[in-house]
């Protein structure tokens, strides 16, 4: 039997989707935990800053340390081949995890927020941007949860400063853990 150009091209493109469409996936299942995870911290986070704030610092000190750590085991843990570039994935983890702290902490030299809603404002932003801008290459679910959270930030930023803190907790946690179990699902 012979295969014409026109039906190996088709059969070749359909190997392409079905190969894209599993790296989407895989990108989904390998994200979910993450969102599930910091989902929860930052209930923790928020809820205990708007209940206690005095002991925002250190809360979120600890929350971090926990959450990065909890993340890089989540990287060490996911299934990878034997190619070099997935045996330097905790580095290149550890190494993202450093820029974006860096990044946060010279933002918030250089631009001096003047008030706590800035400084809470200001990382769900830029997870916002990054969720979004993943998006753009790694599927839609990604994307949808950047704007989602910007949007959120936003809204009770602009229209509910007094709350801004407990809306974090309860909006930009459900977010988060409402993602991760939409990618678990995938």
């Amino acid at each position: 039997m012979t295969v014409s150009t026109q039906e190996a091209a088709a059969a070749l493109d359909d190997v392409a989707r079905v190969h894209h469409r599993s790296a989407v996936l895989r990108g989904y299942e390998h994200g979910a935990p993450h969102f599930l995870l910091w989902g929860v911290i930052w209930l923790v986070g928020y809820g205990g800053t708007y209940l206690y704030p005095a002991a925002a610092n250190p809360l979120w000190l600890v929350l971090d340390v926990l959450g990065i750590g909890g993340s890089y085991l989540f990287v060490r843990a996911a299934p990878r081949s034997a190619s070099p570039a997935d045996s330097a994935r905790g580095a290149r983890f550890g190494a993202l995890a450093l820029a974006i702290a860096g990044f946060i902490a010279a933002t918030y030299y250089v631009l001096r927020p003047h008030s706590a809603l800035q400084f809470a404002a200001f990382p769900p932003l830029l997870m916002a941007f990054a969720y979004t801008a993943i998006g753009v290459w790694r599927g839609v679910r990604w994307a949808a949860i950047g704007i989602t959270l910007a949007v959120l930030t936003v809204t009770g930023y602009a229209f509910l400063p007094a709350y801004f803190i407990a809306w974090m907790a309860v909006c930009g946690s459900a977010s988060l853990l409402l993602t991760g179990l939409w990618m678990r699902r995938a």
